[in-house]
């Protein structure tokens, strides 16, 4: 009797959050059953200049196609396709950074930093996220924040702190300057561009945007590193019965690393790194670099470490291999993510959402109306990622509409940047997150559950900030 008792909690187990890509199976499975449910349909679209634009009151439905099981799965397939550049610099990526790693030089270099920063860790994260957000407000860092990820954690390790807070400085810096960004040709030049406005005008407002963002992005890091300073197990890389040494890094407070000399190749290694990295966002900046140009760099930074380590050919090879290895799941989770959107297109319903989702626009006051818009950009990013490609789909449509309901412009521009910045922080669609995730081995459903308040808290203060634009008929020019 008591045997037969027992034997049920034997096999009892804990529920755990699905991890990363079944959330993203789950996603493409509703995305799958939309197809079937919401109506096909497209709006026409006109090319000018370099702009593909949405032709407004042109939206029709067409023939429904709906799709299956079999669909779905072609569709991960065509997500790798579609995003094999990002994946192969995910990679690379991963490669350079262990290559170096395995050199010992990357931990030499930043115990000496943490040393030096012994008690300043609150100004070294506020500089990090500082050079970050400025990068994330001008358009340099886009896909370069998924490329210095791993320098954060290094970083956070070396102050012996976890991978999340070095993922929170890097990721966090950038997006509090590309969501609110007054510099970003991909989001707020392509928006502006299609209203009709002069580019980057409002400059003035959105500095003062950028900048509260960005304070408020360095507080929400910091309470993040106060937590775990204050009480370890909090960490975002915490599991049960994980001892301290394995999640959390070492300061090396018992090493005297004032002694410990940095050998020639392992400055020539570091140096390496630090001119690929430079040249990236040189690349990014003044050439408009994508990801296989910054794949290509550190394709070359792994040979060139491989070279003067000495490791040889076979050793360079091996290390390269053994490297992209490791960041496999950052790598596929981005191909996952991409799947959601394929699904959407193929069904021929992201139109559609699109379409409904400005109708209620047209029934609100203007100030009502302009944070309709907000809100509904943020729907509209978990189906359209890609900010550009958000930009072409959605502003032909509000921009007639603003005319309507008295909207100006310049606060419809804001309304769309609002919507498509700051929920990049939480859907799985996003690249940098997933990847970036993927780096620091957070788990999607923790890191949600921790950053979901704070971005919450960011779009009430976007519809605050709305609401006073559209009241006080801010133009920009």
């Amino acid at each position: 009797m008591g045997k037969n008792s027992a034997a049920p909690q034997l096999g009892k187990k804990k529920w755990a959050f699905p991890n990363a890509f079944v959330i993203l199976i789950i996603f493409c499975l509703v995305a799958m059953v939309m197809t079937w449910v919401v109506p096909a349909g497209r709006f026409d679209r006109v090319t000018e200049g370099s702009i593909t634009k949405v032709v407004p009151d042109s939206f029709h439905l067409v023939d429904s196609k709906p799709q299956n099981p079999w669909d779905l799965f072609r569709a991960i397939v065509t997500g790798f396709k579609r995003q094999a550049s990002l994946i192969y610099m995910t990679l690379f990526v991963g490669a350079a950074i262990f290559m170096l790693e395995s050199t010992k030089a990357i931990d030499i270099a930043f115990r000496k930093l943490a040393r030096a920063m012994k008690g300043k860790e609150a100004l070294a994260i506020f500089v990090v996220m500082a050079v970050m957000s400025l990068g994330g407000a001008t358009g340099v860092f886009g896909s370069v924040t998924l490329v210095l990820i791993p320098i954060g954690i290094f970083l956070s390790r070396a102050m012996g702190f976890d991978n999340g807070l070095g993922f929170a400085m890097i990721f966090f810096g950038s997006f509090s300057g590309f969501n609110v960004g007054w510099a970003n040709f991909s989001t707020i030049g392509i928006a502006q561009t299609i209203a009709e406005l002069p580019i980057f005008s409002g400059f003035g407002v959105r500095v003062i945007l950028h900048i509260c963002n960005f304070i408020l992005s360095y507080f929400f890091v910091l309470m993040y590193f106060n937590k775990i300073k204050k009480d370890p197990t909090r960490s975002l890389n915490y599991e049960t019965g994980m001892a301290l040494g394995d999640y959390m890094g070492s300061t090396g407070e018992n090493e005297d690393v004032s002694k410990v000399k940095l050998t020639v190749s392992q400055i020539v290694s570091l140096l390496a790194l630090v001119l690929g990295i430079v040249t990236v966002v040189i690349g990014a900046l003044k050439f408009k670099w994508g990801a296989d140009h910054i794949s290509a760099t550190f394709l070359v930074v792994s040979l060139v470490i491989g070279l003067v380590s000495r490791f040889g050919a076979n050793g360079t090879a091996d290390g390269f291999i053994k490297g992209c290895s490791n960041v496999v799941y950052a790598a596929f989770i981005i191909g996952f993510a991409n799947a959601i959107s394929v699904i959407m297109e193929s069904g021929l319903i992201l139109d559609t959402i699109v379409y409904y989702l400005s109708i209620p626009i047209n029934y609100f006051g203007p100030v009502a109306g302009a944070n309709f818009m907000l809100i509904a950009n943020s729907i509209i990013n978990i189906f359209i990622s890609s900010g550009s490609g958000q930009a072409t789909a959605v502003m032909p449509i509000m921009v007639p509409i603003a005319d309507i309901t008295g909207i100006t412009r310049q606060v419809a521009v804001q309304a769309f940047q609002f919507g498509d910045g700051f929920t990049n922080c939480l859907i799985p669609t996003i690249g940098s997150l997933m990847g970036g995730l993927g780096f620091a081995k957070v788990q999607y459903g923790r890191y949600l559950k921790w950053a979901t308040p704070f971005v919450l808290l960011q779009i009430v203060l976007a519809c605050v900030a709305i609401t006073i634009l559209q009241s006080i008929g801010w133009t920009g020019l």
